[in-house]
């Protein structure tokens, strides 16, 4: 074992070499060598179990590696899979599912607290999802506009497809977006069905970020 303390910009680094079953190289701002503990490992040259000192350092992250390891896994269950040759972007993409599953785990603990069983906790996938709804609705939505003269057959194709299909009604957004007092204005449309709770009664005022119609 052995270590090296050096000030960088005012702070104070330790540097430690640890000689277990291979060479382990350390760096922190906290830990150091002291004080050490006696850990058993297996030594193949005296055929038995000898104990070896371990430095501070390396007892401190083998304490702490579980949540890193706990971070990757969840991170790449979910990755966001941009194609990018820029490496910032990379980066930015890697930010942003680390804040979410950071977010959805203080999320996990909170409803810990509140004695909320799991069935009544959102899973990862469904909080990414509230996410990304939220992100959307937060933005003004910009209208799409077709280039070029329509053809023939998409308006014969569009005309019949407004007569057969059916009306789907849009999803109710999540707490964040409809809670948020941020650009919900009363606006007139045509007729529909209310979505308020216990409601069957139909309106024509609808909200114009949440696009869901509600009596006033």
């Amino acid at each position: 074992m052995d270590h090296r303390v050096a000030g960088v910009d005012g702070v104070e680094l330790c540097a430690v070499r640890w000689y277990d079953n291979k060479t382990d190289n350390c760096l922190s701002t906290l830990y150091g060598c002291q004080p050490t503990d006696l850990v058993e490992r297996w030594s193949s040259k005296e055929k038995n179990h000898i104990q070896i000192a371990q430095p501070n350092i390396v007892k401190a992250y083998n304490q702490y590696m579980g949540g890193v390891d706990l971070i990757d896994m969840l991170i790449s269950l979910y990755r966001i899979n941009g194609r990018s040759k820029k490496y910032y972007t990379k980066i930015i993409f890697h930010l942003i599912d680390l804040s979410i599953v950071n977010g959805w785990l203080l999320y996990c603990r909170h409803c810990s607290q509140l004695n909320i069983q799991k069935r009544g906790t959102m899973s990862l996938l469904l909080f990414r999802i509230s996410v990304a709804e939220a992100m959307l609705k937060s933005a003004p939505p910009t209208p799409s506009t077709k280039r070029g003269r329509p053809s023939l057959d998409s308006t014969s194709n569009e005309n019949n497809q407004t007569t057969t299909s059916r009306a789907v009604p849009n999803s109710i957004p999540p707490s964040s977006v409809r809670l948020d007092k941020f650009d919900h204005w009363s606006i007139h449309a045509s007729k529909s069905r209310c979505r308020n709770f216990d409601c069957i009664g139909y309106t024509r005022i609808c909200c114009s970020k949440c696009q869901l119609y509600v009596f006033a």
